[in-house]
């Protein structure tokens, strides 16, 4: 009645509807464990902020302002882990008022594969990227340091999070 390749072909393709079912299942329960974890904890203090100036690189080459810090970080990100998480891919925001737009810039990241690695504590860590403004100068303006996250599960959406705490600093003058 029915073909061999008849037969391959319902189930080839009774197998794929289970799998895609057991995807959303696995991206559903994943999701649902996010929103009902701990929020995790982290503990941010700035350290010493330096403010320099020197020629911008590129097509312009007027002073620009170039700014980077040091800080301490505790964090305990082990609340995140499940077994659909991948990798955790962390990082230290600063966020700062500016004209005509506010400005967000990342100060330092990591990336966690392991849950054991998820605890974690800097101590005097230096920034790994220099910041500027496109205005050119930070003009004593303050600043909120806050710790993110991007969980990139192995199925499902990648999701975006940050923590409740955050510390402020003002960026020092150089006139």
């Amino acid at each position: 009645m029915f073909s061999t390749a008849q037969r391959i072909q319902e189930y080839s393709g009774f197998m794929t509807s289970v799998v895609l079912i057991m995807l959303a299942v696995i991206s559903a329960t994943s999701l649902i464990h996010e929103h009902m974890m701990v929020v995790p904890s982290a503990s941010i203090s700035i350290g010493q902020v330096d403010v320099h100036r020197r020629p911008r690189t590129g097509y312009n080459y007027r002073n620009q302002e170039y700014s980077s810090m040091y800080f301490d970080l505790e964090a305990d990100l082990r609340p995140v882990f499940n077994w659909n998480t991948k990798q955790i891919f962390v990082y230290l925001t600063a966020s700062y008022p500016g004209r005509p737009f506010a400005n967000k810039v990342v100060l330092w990241d990591r990336i966690i594969q392991n849950k054991e690695d998820a605890k974690f504590s800097l101590h005097n860590e230096s920034s790994a990227y220099e910041i500027y403004d496109v205005g050119g100068k930070f003009n004593e303006r303050t600043a909120t340091v806050r710790l993110e996250w991007n969980h990139q599960p192995f199925v499902g959406f990648l999701t975006y999070n940050k923590s409740p705490e955050s510390t402020k600093f003002a960026f020092p003058s150089l006139e």
